[in-house]
């Protein structure tokens, strides 16, 4: 990892102080946050070379839940962080993919991972808010319907 000693004003140090976690960011963390993650000015130009934004985009992930309705468009996603306090949302869009922090994932775990900043199982730790239930729990329920109907 690269280190560069960098000068800041004090207008823009107190612009970061606010938008940090307290005894939690670095100035790095806050910077890496406002310009690189979902929904932020450098992420969305980078989102729009990306090829899951285009017109014709495939089915995501929770298509097959929404099709035997286990979930439905605009239902919501919810983790929770308790240690933290924080709770993060998301919701399910009408082709399957999960949309959150203002951009659309076709799979469940980056969806997660945009919004705690760690690899995470989202599969295990979204719950559809509507049911109480994860999203694993009701994928085996779908899993269950599958093999009934055969």
């Amino acid at each position: 990892m690269r280190t560069h000693e960098v000068y800041i004003d004090h207008e823009v140090y107190v612009f970061l102080q606010e938008h940090a976690r307290p005894f939690e960011d670095s100035v790095n963390d806050v910077l890496r946050r406002l310009l690189l993650e979902p929904g932020n000015i450098a992420s969305q130009e980078q989102r729009s070379k990306s090829p899951d934004d285009t017109a014709q985009r495939r089915l995501g992930d929770l298509m097959p839940l929404i099709e035997l309705s286990l979930l439905q468009s605009g239902d919501e996603l919810v983790h929770e962080q308790p240690r933290k306090g924080i709770i993060q949302r998301a919701t399910v869009t009408e082709d399957g993919w999960v949309r959150a922090k203002d951009q659309d994932f076709s799979k469940v775990s980056p969806a997660l991972k945009a919004c705690v900043g760690h690899e995470i199982n989202g599969w295990r730790n979204w719950t559809h808010r509507t049911s109480g239930r994860s999203l694993q729990e009701l994928r085996e329920e779908l899993r269950r319907m599958q093999d009934g109907s055969r």
